[in-house]
């Protein structure tokens, strides 16, 4: 099958309203779930269960970041952003996707910032950040790939409401490590 989306999946309620709207929306899209030792890994399961169901491909990267954070091993803060904030986890994972993306001639990666990562100091997930990674990326590689984040003006309610209401999301199929740190 030809994919023409990357989506970066996490098995929560915001990468998974992503992939139900890029396939509503007529993607073909191939989910890059990552492994970087967080502590809430059932996420990865509830990731799989949830491609395999639906028949969307995936494929997991185990990486190694070795970076303190509340959401890894070892256990710490930085100032001025979440405490939950993984330093450069998200430019990671988007050079991940856009070194596959390109690789398979994929012109777009998706992933689930959104209106309350920037308020709870995610910066990268702030609308400049996306804006400037695409600047970045118009002049890297052979072929351009863009990045989005769709959910970006969206609260975790209107979020939660959209994946319910539209898409019939069942709770009990996702997993969000941030909710059941």
């Amino acid at each position: 099958m030809k994919h023409d989306l990357v989506l970066l999946y996490s098995g929560g309620y915001d990468s998974t309203l992503l992939l139900k709207m890029a396939i509503h929306a007529g993607f073909s899209p191939v989910c890059l779930l990552i492994d970087y030792g967080q502590k809430h890994v059932e996420e990865l399961e509830y990731a799989k269960k949830m491609c395999q169901k639906i028949g969307v491909s995936y494929f997991v990267l185990k990486i190694e970041l070795n970076t303190p954070s509340n959401l890894t091993k070892e256990a710490k803060t930085y100032e001025g952003v979440s405490p939950y904030h993984v330093p450069a986890r998200n430019l990671i994972f988007i050079g991940l996707a856009v070194s596959y993306a390109e690789g398979h001639d994929i012109p777009l990666v998706w992933y689930g910032a959104n209106y309350e990562d920037r308020e709870k100091l995610f910066p990268d997930c702030y609308q400049e950040w996306v804006y400037r990674i695409n600047e970045l990326l118009a002049i890297n590689g052979s072929s351009k790939v863009r990045i989005e984040a769709p959910l970006l003006g969206m609260t975790k309610d209107t979020i939660k409401r959209l994946a319910k209401n539209f898409f019939n999301i069942n709770e009990n199929e996702i997993f969000s490590g941030y909710e059941r740190r």
